[in-house]
């Protein structure tokens, strides 16, 4: 009869065990890009491919770049080349390329794996209020890759895919 009421009471603490061990699943959950998109970027590297497959650098060595996503679907971006002359004016609302900097809203359809993006203001003034997807790639929670839908056309070397590589900052 001992044996019998230890079964239930071994049985019973390997179950408690197991309960505090094992996560639950508000905690075992896996974040959704659109979760692991939000935060402030750092650029890594930048270029341009053809459908060649060469890559292109237009910025340089030395490019300095920034994007920030909010939680409520706002984004700002900024790059800038390093070999950028001086402005000869006394200007800072005349800066002097290559640089660019936009903001606009975005959303993120998690089964594409691609973002849409309205821009509201850029300093290329083409691009205000033009509405586009990129895709998205995040092979670590700390990397975020970014590639053109559908390839841009340039007169010198023709259809081309910009190729944005971020870390997270720290």
């Amino acid at each position: 009869m001992n044996q019998r009421t230890t079964v239930p009471i071994t049985t019973m603490a390997f179950l408690c065990l197991g309960i505090a061990f094992f996560p639950s699943n508000g905690l075992g959950q896996q974040k959704t890009l659109k979760e692991l998109i939000v935060g402030t970027w750092i650029l890594d590297s930048v270029y341009d491919q053809t459908e060649d497959g060469i890559k292109h650098e237009p910025w340089c060595v030395g490019v300095k770049g920034i994007a920030m996503f909010d939680e409520n679907g706002h984004y700002s971006w900024q790059i800038r080349a390093a070999d950028r002359r001086n402005s000869e004016g006394t200007s800072p609302r005349t800066p002097v390329g290559p640089a660019i900097a936009f903001y606009g809203t975005y959303t993120v359809d998690e089964t594409a794996k691609t973002f849409n993006y309205h821009t509201e203001r850029c300093t290329f003034l083409q691009w205000d209020g033009i509405s586009g997807t990129d895709n998205i790639a995040m092979p670590t929670e700390n990397e975020l890759n970014i590639t053109t839908t559908k390839p841009f056309q340039d007169p010198t070397m023709g259809a081309f895919v910009p190729h944005l590589n971020f870390k997270r900052a720290k």
